[in-house]
């Protein structure tokens, strides 16, 4: 009796540019994927494309390019969640290794955390596009030289892998890549983010961001009280608005007591 194809969900997550699109046709093997090379191009919508390959079940799901505050952005993120339901297996990070990091990608991680959670990470995986263009460099000796580069890889537990999108017929790249994502869902127990989860940590998010709207507005109001600090993520709003409205009898009363001074 055959055995039943597992399924796989991988978001390809990236700069404009990186060759994230071209990644994903790689491992679909056709032409699923418009390619985009400009990078202020306005967010393209995402889209889910799926392969059978050597017992998978794979959905590959391309997101717009990243780091973008538009709500258009947002708005796809939440596609995104939406497309992998039930959830996804990997967040596959495309970086280009013949030019330098940008600083959006220095914190690709940190943003994934406030998007995704923070038990996100273990799910991140680098895959290293334009490998071709390093004139015949080992792709290790690349990394070893570039301490950047190193420490991106190390917040993602040192997965990684290079394609070559040039050659997109040669499938052993495609293999590889499957079967180290394979060895990283059995690490983590085969479980992954669900859509539930994006949802949770959109509504904390939400949540933190009133709060600092709320503080803002009666911080200003309340000058010179006695504000104790506050852990917005483990508090939320309530507790700072409740907080900020007990400072206000300690800041009438000093105002009072300084008055008199006079």
């Amino acid at each position: 009796m055959a055995r039943a194809h597992q399924d796989l969900s991988i978001a390809l997550l990236g700069s404009t540019g990186s060759g994230k699109s071209a990644s994903g046709n790689t491992i679909l093997g056709r032409e699923s994927f418009g390619v985009n090379s400009f990078p202020h191009a306005s967010p393209r919508p995402c889209k889910r494309k799926t392969v059978v390959m050597e017992g998978w079940n794979i959905s590959v799901i391309d997101t717009p390019g990243l780091f973008s505050n538009t709500s258009e952005l947002r708005a796809e993120m939440r596609n995104c969640a939406r497309l992998s339901f039930p959830g996804l297996h990997v967040f596959l990070l495309v970086i280009r290794l013949d030019v330098r990091l940008t600083d959006e990608e220095r914190k690709i991680v940190t943003w994934i955390q406030n998007h995704f959670g923070e038990d996100a990470v273990p799910y991140t995986f680098i895959l290293f596009t334009h490998a071709d263009h390093l004139n015949g460099e080992p792709l290790e000796d690349h990394i070893r030289g570039s301490l950047e580069l190193q420490t991106l890889i190390h917040s993602c537990g040192g997965r990684y892998h290079s394609f070559n999108n040039e050659d997109s017929r040669n499938r052993d790249q495609v293999t590889e890549l499957i079967v180290k994502i394979e060895q990283m869902v059995q690490n983590n127990g085969r479980h992954h983010p669900t859509l539930e989860e994006f949802q949770r940590i959109e509504r904390s998010n939400k949540m933190k961001k009133a709060a600092l709207g709320v503080v803002k507005v009666l911080g200003a109001a309340v000058v010179g009280a006695a504000v104790p600090a506050l852990d917005l993520s483990l508090l939320g709003g309530i507790i700072v608005l409740t907080a900020l409205i007990a400072a206000v009898p300690t800041a009438i009363r000093r105002a009072g007591q300084n008055h008199h001074r006079y």
